[in-house]
């Protein structure tokens, strides 16, 4: 299952996102996607600290935070997370930001082409799954070179499958914190 998260202000434009990928009478069809949408940058990063995101498009310009800003501490929350930004001006300074602090796979201007939208979302997804393929290699044989413990393999698997479980918050008595 692809977990597709998407940022936007302005709600019309999320329902037509939404219609438009998981529409599979429009071509390439995207498998299995499970699409949450949130107009609020901030409920969207609580979204992200606590549920694995594969995907994460994102408006520019929003007023309570913008979208590098917001691209910016997925990364840090979700490293392995793809990043695109959607946006109705072309600030080129806001380009460069948004690729060298968030490091977003692409940039898409509004108004979109759906076809083409929906093509750069599967190829990023096809990237991104690449890119987890490969670092997942990676450790296996650093783990087998005895350079990282199978204990520490296993905790970044947990981690990057849900985010927040290998974080444990204390209370001054020693009781384990649960959240809500």
């Amino acid at each position: 299952m692809t977990n597709l998260l998407i940022v936007d202000d302005e709600a019309n434009v999320l329902n037509a996102l939404r219609r438009m990928l998981v529409n599979p009478a429009a071509a390439p069809v995207l498998p299995d996607l499970q699409l949450k949408t949130f107009t609020l940058p901030i409920e969207a990063l609580e979204h992200v600290s606590s549920h694995h995101v594969d995907l994460v498009i994102s408006d520019y310009r929003m007023p309570v935070m913008d979208g590098v800003s917001f691209l910016t501490r997925v990364k840090e929350l979700q490293p392995d997370t793809a990043r695109i930004i959607l946006s109705a001006c072309t600030d080129m300074e806001g380009i460069v930001r948004a690729i060298n602090e968030a490091g977003i796979f692409r940039f898409v201007s509004k108004p979109w082409s759906d076809v083409e939208l929906k093509t750069i979302v599967a190829q990023v997804l096809a990237h991104r799954e690449l890119l987890v393929e490969n670092r997942r290699l990676a450790d296996e044989v650093r783990c087998q070179s005895g350079l990282i413990s199978r204990q520490q393999l296993e905790l970044a698997r947990l981690e990057s499958e849900s985010p927040g479980i290998t974080r444990v918050r204390w209370t001054e008595d020693g009781g384990v914190l649960l959240e809500d």
